[in-house]
């Protein structure tokens, strides 16, 4: 098996464990992205209580974020600069590259979500939940997922 992909996910449970079982039970139930194996790692994971937590959210953060500026610079090297330019799109790649790149703003988790939050369903953290995560620290975990398919061909996914 290869790795294709690792993610960062933000998640409310008792433990590690229990976060776990989450972060499996939500990519057995997904249709997004198919993994044919995932591993969760605790030994880069973070909990809520840890010093450095929002800091590792926020490197994540960053890693989408750049992501995003790479799927818009592609979108722009074709000269697809403004909406009025979606009809200049044809099938193909720049098509699945205005797809990834509307995935990462509306939520849906993808090969290149570096950064997931599960409780929002978004790539972001937004102040509210930052605010409940401040409250209550100790329910909240960053879990650490590595994810495996047979070969990155067969997993059938464009990656950037």
């Amino acid at each position: 098996m290869n790795q294709i992909s690792q993610h960062k996910m933000l998640l409310a449970g008792d433990s590690f464990d229990h976060c776990s079982e989450q972060v499996h039970k939500f990519f057995d139930l997904t249709s997004l992205v198919i993994y044919d194996c995932i591993e969760t790692i605790k030994g880069n994971s973070f909990s809520g209580l840890d010093s450095d937590f929002f800091d590792q959210i926020a490197k994540a953060e960053n890693i989408n974020r750049q992501a995003v500026q790479n799927l818009m610079d592609e979108l722009t090297k074709a000269k697809i600069c403004r909406v009025e330019d979606f009809h200049n799109i044809e099938q193909g790649y720049l098509s699945k590259t205005l797809h990834i790149l509307s995935h990462f703003l509306d939520g849906f988790i993808g090969i290149d979500s570096h950064f997931y939050n599960l409780l929002d369903d978004s790539h972001w953290l937004p102040e509210v939940t930052a605010q409940a995560i401040q409250k209550n620290p100790k329910h909240y975990w960053l879990v650490h997922i590595n994810c495996f398919a047979t070969t990155a061909e067969e997993a059938g996914l464009l990656r950037f």
